[in-house]
Order: structure tokens, then sequence, then C-alpha cells
């Protein structure tokens, strides 16, 4: 199995949002539309989504640690329609960061964040998962997309 990151996933979110914010002067020329209450709103659907997400695994009592062993599949709440909402959720809080402060390389956060979940972090715990759960988690994929 191929190894992780050692950086949670919120952590990676954290840098990414402030090397966004970082370079805002160096984009500041650039044209962009700046929509601050459309950014709110993602904002708080993206918490609201990684909450009910964090959520499910605490009613299955199992872990939300990409490291850790679960000892359950979460396929009940968000999990219905994403596989993995805790991502979508911060993807989509990045995004709205990215509109509310109005700056071109605000969106390095949400691009950088998506790339290295998609093809770091999920593969990883893809094959986790397939390990543990085996055709329950099979038939779970072909059932519920990866992002949306």
């Amino acid at each position: 199995m191929q190894q992780i990151l050692r950086f949670p996933p919120p952590v990676i979110a954290l840098a990414l949002a402030g090397l966004g914010f970082g370079l805002t002067p160096v984009t500041a020329g650039f044209p962009f539309i700046n929509i601050p209450s459309l950014g709110i709103i993602l904002i708080a659907v993206g918490v609201a989504t990684s909450a009910s997400a964090l959520f499910q695994f605490r009613l299955l009592r199992t872990t939300f640690v990409p490291t850790d062993d679960p000892t359950a599949l979460a396929k009940d709440g968000p999990y219905c329609w994403t596989r993995n909402p805790m991502y979508l959720g911060i993807l989509t809080a990045l995004t709205g960061l990215a509109l509310f402060v109005g700056s071109l390389s605000m969106f390095i956060a949400p691009i950088g964040f998506f790339f290295v979940i998609d093809r770091h972090f999920i593969p990883y715990e893809e094959t986790k998962l397939t390990g543990l759960f085996a055709e329950n988690y099979q038939e779970y994929q072909r059932r519920v997309p990866r992002w949306l």
C-alpha cells in the first residue's frame, strides 16, 4: 500500500489557503469577480457537509482519521450521494473563501486541495477500504460517485 502524507487534509487546506492569501498582492491586477455573499454561502455549506460526515462517523463509532483503520463503512447521510463528503465540504468551503476574498490567487487552495486529495488521499483510502470491506465497499463504489 502506498504511503500517505503525514499532514491531515484540514492542515493541507489551511496551508493552501494561506499560500493563496499570501499571493493575493501578486494577483491584485488580474480581473476577478468578488462575490462575498456567495462565498459565505459556500463556506457554510462546506462546513455543514463536513460536519454531517463527521457526525456519521461518530454514530458508527469509527475513525475519521485517514491513517487509522475504520471499523465500519459509512454509507448513510451525506455518504448516500458522495463517497467523500468531508473532502467535498472542505473543497466547497475553500471555493467559498476564494469568492469571499475575491482574489485569483485564492483559487490555489481549492484547486491544490482537489488534486492532493483526489490523487493521494482518496486512492490510499479506497485501497484500505477495499481490503477491509471487500465486496461491500466495491458495491458502494459502483453505486455512489467519488465526488458528486
